[in-house]
């Protein structure tokens, strides 16, 4: 009869096993005038069939600025954490044992958003709440303050102020819910909705999710970001995690298969070279910011780690670079009583003004009613294999990819070819005539014997230097190039030196300079397939010629080029 049964189930479409409906209960909804101020809720009620006891628990703070801040406990039953739903669905901190993330911040409590002016000591007001282990910044802008233009009610450009990470941060949620999975894994999800609408201007909607199963040491943001105008709409978002002890202090680490890192400006960059190992707390250390590009799997997964110095604990995160392709590491390694911390950052752009990070196509759009989603998979590492496999994980990920560390600032101008020309001093641009024409192919055989064809470059970008040895502007740009070499990977730039003296001299000269580029020969004088080199040898050398990774030649100069002044043309654009 049984089996009958199972025929006719099958046959009509029907499963015979009913999907039991997810517990849910609605706590704020200001549309539906809903709000519960406290509750209570324990596995044993809802899930009584779950191995782990768990818990949420939701109440109000009162006393001081925090009167008012609503906040939902979980315990998961072997890691708890608090999310904040009045201060956009922050979560304030995360504890496993002895493991914590989160941080000791100089602001205590959490602070009402009724208390933020986000314009006070120019426009970093958001500082005055600052305290919670992971905030969202955005939603229309993130970054640092400043001003940015916007389009007024009369379709007027018109100049506004922006402040320190956005205003999501200090808007409370318009609707926030409990969901429970009842059967496994029984997944407890907190979601809330934050809006950052107004006449003429954004109209955002962010659904916020934390969730975790039952006895894990995971738990998941989950979030999604919906554009409700019928226009398009810039928008932002940057997932400030920040973490104190016992994962920041002397000797800690950050783990992460680095692809690109740029410190933001000049202070950070003369410590580059250390930006993922942490110092002791030192009183008055200003901040240092690194902007980061990631390598990822072939899911465009990518993964990174903060450990402490022992390699005992850790916390992982996991996400999409396609999601969240910009990485900022933010060291802030003052005394304890002033904010010892750290932030690892995930997010759209890098948290600079709009006005500077749309110059380099860093500011997404949403079409009309179009969303996007945002995943990023936490782990609490304890003991030393745990720590180790999560390396290992980020290792395989890297798999020997090299890493290009940049000693120049993070750009906040985006230059043209024209633009450099013009403040030029000790080179000009030359055979301006092939700019935009393909580079004429050549082989030719380096000081070790190695043929290398220019073809063969295809792909990434060329810099042809002509020098001779005799010649002190050569030897001068010299120092420059190998700064190049070991600032840019060769999967980026090829640098190729072409001479055309006596190997022997070539050869000994490249090894007194320390020479670690390319160096080839073209014996006999016997000129190049560009003909340049005959040229050069009455016009002055040295010359250089950035050949793009289509294989045209973008520029070509005539004279001692510096460090910089390569950089530039190499990130900057066609007039």
């Amino acid at each position: 009869m049984l089996r009958w049964a199972s025929i006719i189930f099958l046959t009509l479409g029907i499963s015979p096993i009913r999907a039991i409906e997810p517990f849910r209960l609605v706590l704020t909804d200001v549309e539906q005038n809903v709000y519960k101020e406290t509750i209570h809720l324990t596995s044993s009620a809802i899930t009584p069939d779950c191995p782990v006891s768990w818990s949420v628990r939701k109440y109000v703070l009162h006393g001081g600025k925090q009167e008012g801040v609503e906040v939902i406990e979980v315990n998961n039953g072997k890691l708890r954490f608090t999310v904040v739903p009045t201060r956009g669905m922050s979560i304030q901190q995360v504890l496993m044992g002895d493991l914590r993330l989160g941080w000791d911040s100089p602001v205590k409590g959490l602070v009402h958003p009724k208390y933020i002016n986000l314009h006070t000591r120019q426009g970093l007001g958001w500082l005055e709440g600052f305290n919670e282990w992971m905030v969202r910044c955005g939603l229309e802008f993130f970054g640092g303050p400043g001003t940015d233009e916007f389009i007024d009610n009369t379709g007027k450009k018109a100049k506004m102020d922006l402040t320190l990470h956005g205003k999501i941060g200090n808007t409370p949620a318009s609707q926030v819910e409990v969901i429970v999975e009842r059967q496994a894994p029984y997944r407890i999800r907190i979601r809330g909705r934050v809006d950052e609408a107004c006449l003429h201007g954004p109209k955002l909607e962010l659904w916020a999710e934390v969730s975790t199963v039952p006895g894990s040491n995971t738990f998941r943001i989950s979030d999604k970001i919906t554009n409700r105008s019928a226009v398009e709409q810039e928008f932002g978002i940057l997932y400030h995690a920040n973490y104190g002890t016992p994962l920041m202090e002397k000797g800690s680490k950050f783990v992460a298969p680095a692809r690109q890192v740029t410190p933001i400006n000049e202070y950070p960059a003369s410590d580059v070279s250390s930006y993922n190992l942490y110092r002791a707390p030192m009183p008055g250390f200003p901040e240092q910011v690194f902007c980061l590009r990631l390598w990822a799997d072939k899911n465009d997964r990518t993964k990174v780690m903060l450990r402490n110095a022992a390699g005992d604990k850790a916390v992982s995160m996991a996400f999409s670079i396609e999601q969240l392709p910009f990485f900022t590491l933010w060291k802030n390694p003052v005394a304890h009583e002033d904010g010892y911390v750290t932030g690892l950052e995930p997010g759209t752009g890098f948290p600079r003004n709009r006005a500077i990070e749309r110059r380099f196509g860093r500011v997404p759009k949403l079409a009309p009613h179009q969303s996007r989603l945002f995943t990023i998979d936490f782990t609490l590492h304890l003991g030393r294999d745990q720590v180790n496999t999560a390396a290992n994980e980020i290792a395989r990920i890297q798999a020997g990819r090299k890493t290009q560390v940049d000693t120049d600032p993070l750009a906040t101008e985006k230059l043209s070819l024209s633009d450099i020309a013009k403040a030029a001093k000790t080179w000009r641009p030359s055979y301006t005539s092939w700019y935009g024409k393909p580079a004429p192919n050549f082989t030719l055989t380096d000081v070790t014997g190695k043929k290398h064809k220019l073809s063969d470059y295809r792909g990434k970008n060329v810099l042809l230097v002509f020098w001779t040895t005799w010649c002190p502007p050569c030897r001068l740009e010299i120092p420059h190039l190998i700064e190049l070499r070991k600032t840019v990977s060769e999967d980026k730039l090829a640098i190729l030196a072409i001479s055309n003296e006596k190997t022997a001299l070539v050869k000994r000269v490249a090894s007194e300079q320390g020479i670690n580029y390319t160096v080839l020969l073209e014996k006999d004088n016997m000129p190049t397939p560009f003909g340049v080199m005959r040229i050069f040898t009455t016009t002055g050398i040295p010359g250089s010629f950035f050949i793009d990774p289509q294989g045209k030649i973008k520029l070509a100069t005539s004279g001692l080029i510096s460090l910089r002044e390569i950089k530039a043309i190499l990130k900057a654009e066609q007039p």
